[in-house]
């Protein structure tokens, strides 16, 4: 039996935000040979969406590993110390840097991140500004902010406490990511899945594309990475997928011999 973990974005789907019939299809089949299937996403619980959560999966890693749910229900839960994420909001207000805090049930968005949201004409409907310290615990915080510098002036603060990953190019006229708690990576949320089921890393798979998939896809067994994906990801890969729009997740398990 293997134990397969999938990032959502850029990986199960792609640039269409849809996916395709034959790689649902696929990661059906995986589970019906007998193999376990797991989302493995930064994106906090209320953002997954109800047509991934149709897929059908036997786990849901969310929040980049804050948050572990197997055959629907929380096995682990993490939360940031509250002293130290008074120190983030701080230290990115100061700096004139966006940020949405993520709890297990909302997302509350700073003004300097709403701005960007107007600018860019995204709209999130989820996000709720009303966000109150003594009673909503955060797990994670997203970071956005058009001068580059003034949030890499953050990033010594920050790295003592937290994982500091950015997803954006360095073409790219804005700067974001995230920051994670430090022992909350996706890695060691493979970890802990495979200490519930008593199962060795020898049989894990993960499918990723971006740097927040990076300590996972060194941590798995077999690291699957997107071809397009950064240098850095492509030199620790296993071996690659295709587009997932071309149904590269399909042509993968395929390949692994899985379907």
């Amino acid at each position: 039996m293997k134990y397969v973990f999938f990032d959502i974005d850029g990986t199960i789907r792609g640039k269409s935000r849809e996916i395709t019939k034959r790689n649902k299809e696929a990661i059906c089949k995986l589970r019906e040979n007998g193999h376990k299937a797991f989302l493995c996403t930064g994106r906090a619980p209320v953002s997954i969406t109800q047509d991934i959560l149709d897929v059908g999966f036997d786990g849901v890693v969310s929040a980049a590993g804050s948050f572990i749910q197997i055959d629907g229900e929380y096995i682990y839960e993490n939360f940031l110390d509250s002293k130290l994420l008074q120190q983030a909001i701080v230290l990115f207000s100061n700096a004139q840097v966006g940020f949405t805090l993520e709890t297990k049930d909302e997302l509350f968005q700073s003004g300097y991140a709403r701005e960007y949201m107007e600018r860019r004409q995204i709209k999130d409907t989820q996000a709720n500004p009303e966000y109150d310290p003594g009673k909503d615990k955060v797990t994670k915080i997203v970071f956005i902010a058009y001068d580059k510098y003034a949030l890499l002036d953050t990033v010594p603060h920050l790295s003592k406490d937290f994982n500091v990953v950015v997803f954006s190019k360095p073409e790219d006229d804005f700067i974001n990511g995230e920051i994670i708690s430090k022992n909350c990576t996706k890695a060691d949320a493979i970890e802990r899945v495979m200490d519930y089921y008593h199962a060795s890393m020898e049989d894990t798979i993960a499918f990723g594309d971006s740097m927040n998939d990076y300590q996972m896809l060194e941590k798995a067994n077999q690291g699957i990475v997107f071809e397009g994906a950064k240098e850095k990801l492509l030199d620790i890969a296993y071996d690659t997928f295709k587009d997932p729009d071309q149904d590269g997740i399909a042509l993968s398990l395929e390949k692994l011999g899985l379907i």
